[in-house]
C-alpha cells in the first residue's frame, strides 16, 4: 500500500467517524424525544432512569421545586458508551479536522515529493466532500433544537404525568393514614368504655355484697342481742 493511500483511508476513517458521531447523536435526541412525546419512555432506558430519578426526588423532597432544572442537569448527565452527548459533539468535530489535518498532510507530502495537481486532487476532494457531508448532517441533527424539544417533552412528562400521579398517590396514602388512625382511636374508646363498664360493674357487686353483710349482721339490735342471750341462759339454767 502506498503512502496515499494511507493518508487517503485515514482522512476518510477520521471523516466518516466524525459523520456517524453526528448521526448517533441526532438518532438519540430523536429517538428521546419520539418517546417522551408519546407517553412511552418506560421502553427507553435512558428515559426509565430520568423518571425513577425524578420519583426517588420527589418523594424524598416531598415535590421538586424545580422540574426544567432537573430536566437540564438530567440532559447533561446523559452517558452513552461512557460519553456524555456533549463529548460526543466535540470529539466529532475534532475527528473532522483530523480528517482534513491528513489530507492536508497528504497535500504537503505530495508537494514536497513534486506530484502533478492531479495526483493530489483526491485530497482536495475528499475533504471538500467530507466537509460539506459534516456540515449537511450537523444541519439536519440540529443539536441544540432537539435539546431545547426533549427539554420541553420531558418536562411536561414529568410535570403533567409523573408528579400528578405521585401527588394523587400521597394524598390517598394520607387519607388511608388517617382512616387507619381514626379506626384505631375509636376501638381505643371502645376498649377503654368497656374497661370503665367493667370496673362500676365490680364496684357496684362489692357494694351490694356489703350491704348485704350489713343487713345479716344488723338484724338484732345490741340490746336484743343482750335479752336474748340472757334468756338463753336462763333456759339452760332450767334445764340443769
Amino acid at each position: 500500500m502506498t503512502k496515499e493511500m494511507t493518508i487517503l483511508i485515514l482522512t476518510i476513517v477520521f471523516m466518516a467517524m466524525g459523520i456517524l458521531y453526528q448521526i448517533a447523536i441526532g438518532a438519540i435526541y430523536q429517538r428521546m424525544i419520539h418517546q417522551a412525546d408519546t407517553l412511552s419512555g418506560m421502553d427507553n432506558k435512558l428515559l426509565n432512569q430520568c423518571k425513577e430519578r425524578f420519583v426517588n426526588c420527589y418523594k424524598l423532597n416531598g415535590g421538586v421545586a424545580n422540574i426544567p432544572v432537573f430536566v437540564d442537569k438530567y440532559i447533561n448527565r446523559i452517558r452513552i458508551l461512557g460519553m456524555s452527548i456533549s463529548f460526543m459533539k466535540h470529539l466529532s468535530g475534532q475527528l473532522m479536522l483530523a480528517g482534513v489535518f491528513v489530507a492536508g498532510f497528504g497535500v504537503c507530502s505530495g508537494i514536497v515529493e513534486g506530484r502533478k495537481l492531479i495526483d493530489l486532487l483526491p485530497f482536495y476532494i475528499i475533504s471538500l466532500f467530507g466537509i460539506y457531508l459534516y456540515l449537511s448532517v450537523m444541519s439536519i441533527v440540529d443539536m441544540p433544537n432537539r435539546r431545547k424539544m426533549l427539554k420541553t417533552n420531558l418536562t411536561d412528562y414529568l410535570e403533567n404525568t409523573v408528579a400528578q400521579r405521585l401527588e394523587h398517590g400521597i394524598m390517598e396514602k394520607e387519607k388511608l393514614l388517617w382512616e387507619l388512625a381514626q379506626e384505631k382511636n375509636a376501638k381505643a374508646e371502645r376498649r377503654s368504655k368497656a374497661q370503665l363498664d367493667s370496673i362500676e360493674e365490680n364496684e357496684n357487686e362489692e357494694l351490694f355484697d356489703d350491704e348485704k353483710l350489713d343487713g345479716k349482721t344488723s338484724v338484732f339490735s345490741q340490746e336484743e342481742a343482750h335479752e336474748l342471750e340472757e334468756l338463753l341462759r336462763s333456759i339452760i339454767g332450767n334445764k340443769v
